[in-house]
């Protein structure tokens, strides 16, 4: 069995968010659901308009993996003293510039799908000469942070995203200096502590928090290695099910109480938190599901970034033209992976990985002693 938490696991991780992002959006948006005969059995439509919402566990998980995965590149380096602060500061340099230069692509894929099918989209840059401003702030990700217009309101994650990775090296510092629970402890806290409103930095920084802890002790690899003493693995897997099945549920009731709703920052790290595990403890062995999770994680950022113009903006009818909840939400993931391969062929033919690589080497990184 293996014992970590492997690219290939997250890859998985990533393609049921991105599943629970397209269903999220797919029936908490704007859209006029009463305009399509859309069929919701064997549910009621309050049952799945409840879980679509519930289905913004993916922002969570996304964070977290983001943080799990940067913790492990620190944790390499930071014993080295005299080459932690260079490192530093290389790492997040690169990260932001592989954020950003995927990002661009599908910018000039949506800006000109929007030029043939809703023109009206770019009515919300304005006029003037502040639309150049805004425009630049969208392409940077900083829209969100600044409080200006947006070409989308799907893209207020990469204000996350950056976020995020400037401020994990902060955070595992801290964690190196006092430890998991007392990390752990202030981020759920703090906004009682500091008396500001609920940010999205303070909803997700739990997040954060459980994924630098979970990659520092590996705690995903040890979980899913633990076995019941005196009994087979079958066993402990059956207790394992049940367990997380129960907190799932639980999980899922809090998110509509009062409590869930005056405590975002609570439900937006224990679920993502159990569902990450369900996903990694037992579907990332099944070969062909995890095949295509795996597939749908590498496309995952693409697919973010364009699923809703597809499913909203250009192809609304289409895309609620199948009737049944189920079935819309599968050909939107089928159609936003063709499009997001497709879209990979063409960056491929015009050898823009070459231009980001070429980058990438210009952001120096440095000499790191074995």
């Amino acid at each position: 069995m293996n014992k970590n938490f492997t690219k290939n696991d997250t890859l998985a991780v990533k393609g049921i968010a991105i599943i629970a992002m397209l269903f999220h959006h797919c029936y908490t948006s704007k859209t006029d659901l009463n305009a399509y005969m859309i069929s919701y059995a064997p549910f009621a439509k309050e049952t799945v308009l409840r879980m679509s919402l519930w289905s913004k566990v993916c922002v969570g998980m996304f964070v977290f993996l983001s943080a799990y995965g940067i913790t492990l590149s620190l944790k390499k380096i930071y014993p080295k003293k005299d080459e932690k602060t260079k490192y530093i500061a290389f790492q997040t340099k690169r990260r932001i510039w592989r954020i950003l230069s995927g990002f661009w692509p599908v910018y000039l894929f949506v800006t000109a799908g929007s030029l043939i099918w809703a023109r009206d989209s770019f009515q919300v840059y304005k006029g003037g000469f502040s639309r150049y401003i805004y425009v630049l702030l969208d392409l940077l990700g900083l829209s969100d942070l600044m409080g200006t217009p947006q070409f989308i309101g799907t893209w207020w994650y990469l204000g996350l995203a950056l976020t995020e990775v400037l401020m994990l090296p902060v955070l595992y510092w801290f964690y190196t200096q006092y430890g998991a629970f007392i990390l752990i402890g202030i981020s759920y806290i703090l906004p009682v502590m500091t008396g500001v409103d609920m940010t999205d930095f303070l909803r997700w920084l739990p997040a954060m928090t459980l994924g630098i802890w979970f990659a520092d002790r590996n705690l995903l690899a040890e979980i899913k290695e633990y076995t019941i003493p005196h009994t087979k693995l079958g066993v402990t897997r059956v207790i394992e099910a049940l367990i997380l099945l129960i907190l799932l549920f639980f999980a899922y009731k809090l998110r509509f109480s009062d409590f869930g709703k005056n405590h975002m920052e609570i439900v937006d790290s224990i679920t993502p938190l159990i569902v990450i595990l369900i996903t990694y403890i037992f579907l990332c062995d099944l070969l062909v599901i995890t095949k295509f999770l795996q597939l749908l994680g590498r496309h995952s950022m693409n697919i973010f970034l364009f699923h809703n113009f597809i499913r909203g903006r250009w192809f609304e009818g289409f895309s609620y033209s199948f009737r049944y909840w189920w079935l819309i939400t599968l050909v939107l993931i089928l159609d936003c992976l063709v499009i997001s391969i497709v879209l990979e062929k063409v960056k491929a033919l015009l050898c823009y990985e070459r231009f980001t690589s070429w980058v990438e080497d210009k952001i120096k990184m440095p000499a790191v002693n074995s």
